[in-house]
């Protein structure tokens, strides 16, 4: 019996020393700031991690100092500066840097322990975040929120957060404008408006190409025609030249005399592309007093005459009724040739 006196003895000291270091410890993790707490009235914060001592009434409110998140539970209506209704959804994250502060404003709350200062905290981060978007948001259009300024607006958002947030110990992170909308009641009038003027404005740029296709078209028409129309110039230019040596040349050969063919360059017009166009072709015998060569004259005509004869006798379906002694045939009546 003495034994077991003992022993429920020794038992019943160690449970006490179990409880009383129980209610005179408390751990604080890396990840928060501990709140000591004496008879409802806060005595310091213990910001290092660790075993700590406290007096057993005291009591301990833990506050995260990590980095947190805050997330608008469902997105909210804002009118933009034209009073135009906008659906907004954002979220922001911030820093309590001020555990004390933080504690003393959401006591009178109610807020006593970790969970309900947690709450109290984030509804006043909600208050103060719905009111930071509707003043920024509704000094500015739709199209500023959505796309023009964007990022300037969230930093505004931010900075007035931050204001007021320091009042109760919090440092604003970041706010981020996750997805800015019309509401859904007037979302589709609003995309067909917006098709409507983008299918007008797609027309008009198509008309403006067309017109403007339409001169770049008649534009290269008129630079072809005149293209053409100089190179028919030109064409025409040379083969009048080319017909005037065949003739020089033909005529001297016709009177059995020598010929002198010039070619005497005269003014073109500027960006001429042919360097003989604009040639003036001149014929002259080169002794006008020379005696006519009749076996010259006469091996020219016979000459003439084989080409007619070639031309006149082609394979074909033509037939020629002419008399035999007639001038186109005299070389086939005569061998010598001659009348």
């Amino acid at each position: 019996m003495p034994q077991n006196r003992f022993l429920f003895g020794l038992l019943g000291g160690v449970l006490a020393l179990v409880i009383v270091l129980r209610m005179c410890t408390f751990t604080v993790r890396e990840t928060e700031n501990a709140i000591v707490i004496v008879l409802g009235n806060p005595r310091g914060v213990v910001t290092e991690a660790g075993l700590n001592f406290k007096l057993p009434w005291a009591d301990i409110v833990k506050v995260d100092k990590r980095n947190l998140e805050f997330d608008l539970d469902r997105a909210m209506e804002v009118s933009d500066v034209k009073q135009e209704r906008l659906t907004v959804d954002a979220f922001a994250r911030y820093r309590i840097v001020e555990p004390l502060v933080y504690y003393q404003r959401f006591k009178t709350s109610g807020a006593a322990d970790d969970e309900s200062l947690k709450r109290a905290g984030q509804e006043a981060i909600k208050r103060i975040m719905q009111n930071s978007l509707r003043q920024t948001l509704g000094e500015v259009s739709i199209e500023d929120i959505v796309t023009n300024l964007r990022a300037e607006l969230m930093k505004r958002i931010a900075t007035r957060m931050e204001d007021e947030a320091r009042k109760f110990g919090v440092e604003i992170i970041d706010v981020k404008i996750r997805r800015a909308d019309y509401p859904a009641d007037i979302a589709q009038t609003v995309y067909d408006q917006m098709s409507s003027a983008r299918k007008e404005e797609a027309e008009l740029i198509r008309s403006e190409g067309k017109r403007e296709s339409t001169r770049i078209q008649a534009e290269a028409n008129r630079k072809r025609a005149e293209i053409l129309a100089d190179a028919n110039r030109q064409s025409l230019e040379i083969t009048g030249q080319a017909d005037a040596t065949r003739n020089c040349i033909f005529a001297g050969a016709y009177d059995g005399l020598p010929v002198k063919i010039d070619e005497v360059q005269r003014e073109v017009a500027e960006g001429d592309a042919a360097s003989n166009v604009g040639a003036v072709i001149t014929c002259e015998f080169t002794d006008p007093n020379a005696q006519r060569d009749p076996q010259r004259a006469e091996f020219f005509a016979f000459y003439r005459s084989l080409l007619a004869y070639e031309e006149a006798l082609k394979k074909g379906d033509t037939t020629i009724l002419i008399s035999p002694d007639s001038e186109f045939m005299r070389y086939f009546n005569n061998l010598e040739g001659k009348r």
